[in-house]
């Protein structure tokens, strides 16, 4: 025993020298390897290679780049093979006999059936400003939701025999944290569309404000009224602007602040029938029917009767308003209402370079994502991919946007509207 541990003592250094020299051998070659093996060289002429992780970077900085303007770029051919994926694993929805047989009229016929159920779900939203304890209010509600439902499943099966080529199928990009670099290689400065000046509407709100000081001070130096008859007149002003916030969440100022830049600014009209137009179309093509829409506050006062009631687009939301009701909004439907949301002021950004209106859209974008507690990361992130996928479908289809504003402006039922838009679409959805 004691002359093996002797011959072990003996062979321990030259074994560790041994294995001292294979370790220092092995990484003197991973240090320096052949030129052959070298990454970032070829193995004759020394050429630069792209390195994996850096050649994925740059693939998809390119797919990023091209979303707008190359329907062949690899990166959408594999949304679309994806989405055509998840089409086809879908099962095929069953619809009751009558939506079927309305359904099986044809297109001109259903959506005609279409309309006049919208104009029944419309009328719900007249009621839904009145008080729910009005029992005329509740009836005209409960009936409204029965036709909205009926009216999306007669285009949902309009589009699942393929009657409807246009519903729910835009290219979406793909779903990811985009930098706001990656923002502008697609030409998009975010300050500018998510920032909505409301110049024409604030500059007629300080003229208006001018006007009313100006009129009090001549009425002041021309009458010579007493001190409690000038503090009555600015009271009255100050309750009257009250009563309109609280009760009308100030439906009486932006009745009358749309009427006047209306009947002043062209422009102002434009730009709001192109907003509008936007919403319609992105809605229609990410899946959401819309129901109706006004393109003045004149407008909404008289479809709905009332003030609070602001002019735009309403939708068929019954499946989203459900699912904020429970508390679990998925994330598609979270990526459709935000698409729909910033349609607007994308629409504007596009044919002006800047938006105008569309405040309260975002902060109702906003106060949506504060209220699923996103934190700040995940709300940008959220907001990043909604303006770029907006922003890529509305380039695609401006002129369809453009030709939807004009017949919204003539008066066209949704039914027209959405003939429109599936006559106008070509190959790249």
């Amino acid at each position: 025993r004691g002359r093996r541990h002797d011959e072990r003592r003996r062979r321990r250094p030259r074994d560790f020298v041994r294995g001292t020299a294979m370790m220092l051998a092995i990484s003197t070659a991973c240090r320096h390897p052949p030129a052959s093996a070298r990454p970032g060289r070829t193995p004759t002429t020394g050429r630069r290679v792209i390195p994996a992780a850096m050649a994925g970077r740059r693939a998809r900085a390119v797919a990023v780049r091209s979303v707008d303007d190359a329907k062949d770029d690899g990166s959408s051919a594999e949304v679309d093979a994806r989405r055509a994926d998840e089409e086809a694993e879908q099962p095929r929805r069953t619809f009751g006999s009558d939506v079927e047989a309305i359904a099986a009229r044809g297109l001109a016929g259903a959506l005609l059936e279409v309309d006049a159920r919208l104009r029944i779900a419309m009328r719900g939203e007249a009621a839904g400003s009145r008080a729910d304890t009005d029992a005329d209010a509740l009836d005209a509600k409960r009936a409204a939701a029965r036709a909205e439902d009926q009216a999306v499943d007669i285009v949902a099966c309009l589009k699942q025999t393929g009657a409807l080529r246009g519903y729910g199928a835009a290219r979406l990009v793909p779903r990811r944290d985009y930098a706001l670099s990656e923002l502008k290689l697609n030409g998009i400065e975010a300050e500018k569309l998510l920032s909505p000046t409301e110049s024409t509407i604030s500059g007629l709100r300080d003229v208006i404000g001018r006007v009313a000081l100006v009129s009090v001070g001549a009425w002041v130096l021309s009458s010579h009224p007493s001190g409690a008859q000038v503090t009555g007149v600015l009271a009255a002003g100050a309750a009257a602007l009250a009563t309109d916030q609280v009760a009308f969440a100030g439906g009486m100022e932006a009745l009358a602040l749309d009427t006047l830049a209306q009947a002043t600014s062209q422009t102002y009209v434009a730009r709001l029938r192109l907003h509008e137009a936007a919403h319609f179309l992105v809605a229609y093509l990410m899946g959401i029917l819309p129901k109706g829409y006004t393109l003045s506050s004149a407008d909404a006062y008289k479809e709905y009767g009332a003030l609070n009631v602001q002019a735009g687009c309403a939708f068929c939301d019954g499946a989203f308003q459900a699912e904020v009701a429970k508390g679990k909004i998925t994330s598609g439907s979270l990526g459709r209402f935000s698409c729909v949301a910033l349609a607007g002021i994308g629409m504007e950004y596009v044919a002006y370079g800047f938006a105008e209106g569309g405040v309260a859209d975002v902060r109702q974008l906003d106060g949506m994502l504060r209220a699923l507690a996103f934190s700040q990361k995940k709300s940008d992130s959220e907001v990043r991919w909604a303006v770029l996928n907006t922003i890529s479908i509305l380039r695609r289809h401006e002129g369809t946007v453009r030709k939807l504003s004009e017949r919204m402006a003539a008066g066209a039922s949704v039914g027209e509207c959405i003939r429109l838009i599936e006559d106008s679409l070509g190959d790249d959805v």
